[in-house]
């Protein structure tokens, strides 16, 4: 009986990571120390060359020059890790999200999720964690933004008018968010905050190990990253944006870590490398 048990769990397993790998919508990756990402697709999309403007009137590429647009998408991250389940940002609100649904492709119930870690509070970053009631699609994840976006956006401090979404965001996991100030751990020794403030005041992202979990420090890969000048409308503060996305291109290509974006092109994720004085974006390839 335990031989057979054992068989039917490696056929089950066997068929997620298949599925995994080849959807169009969910890719699975497998990293040292037993770690295993999952990529999630909500929306593939593109970002018009409108949206984008040279912060420092320097750049060597014209606006003229531009591309009509730029292959983008909206990502998702489940992360297993040490017998924890963490979600990476949640993607768009039902309608247009699909969380849920491709969750459940890789056998994952929302039930199980033990931590959701929020780059920002926009929109197509935290719909997904609201259902079309209203109500919390996680029901036991401790949720974990940055103090100084949630300061920003908080109905009771905030310095912009929350909308309803966030409204029903506090509502629907009311003690269970939990603020992180930079270097702040989520799980010691584990996953940690890392301020990343342009795109919004709060802006962050997560590092566990190499892997580095970004939010909207590029939206477009194939402009930004060899044009880091180039900056989205979305960004609340330009310069700020301009100045933490070449820190970030920097340090990641020094490091050598794994970034996975939420706006690169699905499964977006890849490596920083430096190209003379610029930097590249390259895919990343398990095995090499």
């Amino acid at each position: 009986m335990k031989k057979f048990l054992t068989a039917v769990a490696a056929i089950m397993c066997a068929g997620a990571a298949a599925y995994a790998a080849d959807s169009p919508d969910v890719k699975k990756f497998t990293f040292a120390n037993d770690v295993e990402v999952y990529a999630i697709r909500d929306k593939n999309t593109t970002m018009k060359a409108s949206l984008f403007t040279d912060y420092t009137k320097t750049s060597s590429l014209k606006k003229e020059d531009l591309k009509k647009e730029y292959p983008a998408s909206v990502n998702c991250f489940v992360m297993r890790c040490n017998f924890k389940t963490f979600l990476i940002d949640a993607g768009n609100y039902d309608p247009k999200g699909s969380l849920v649904t491709k969750l459940a492709t890789i056998n994952i119930r929302p039930k199980a999720v033990d931590y959701i870690l929020i780059t920002h509070l926009h929109p197509d970053h935290v719909g997904g964690l609201i259902d079309k009631d209203g109500g919390a699609v996680f029901p036991n994840a401790k949720v974990y933004v940055s103090f100084d976006e949630w300061k920003h956006w908080s109905p009771i401090i905030a310095k912009q008018k929350p909308t309803e979404l966030l409204r029903q965001f506090r509502d629907a996991y009311n003690g269970r968010i939990q603020t992180l100030n930079p270097g702040e751990p989520v799980v010691p020794k584990q996953v940690y905050a890392v301020k990343a403030a342009g795109h919004t005041p709060g802006h962050c992202f997560f590092r566990q190990g190499k892997l580095r979990f970004v939010g909207d420090i590029v939206h477009a890969v194939d402009l930004q990253i060899e044009h880091p000048e180039y900056c989205a409308s979305f960004d609340s503060d330009q310069k700020q944006a301009y100045q933490t996305r070449v820190s970030f291109l920097e340090t990641m290509s020094k490091e050598g870590c794994i970034v996975f974006g939420a706006h690169i092109p699905f499964p977006g994720v890849g490596y920083i490398m430096k190209e003379g004085n610029g930097f590249r974006f390259d895919p990343y390839q398990p095995g090499k």
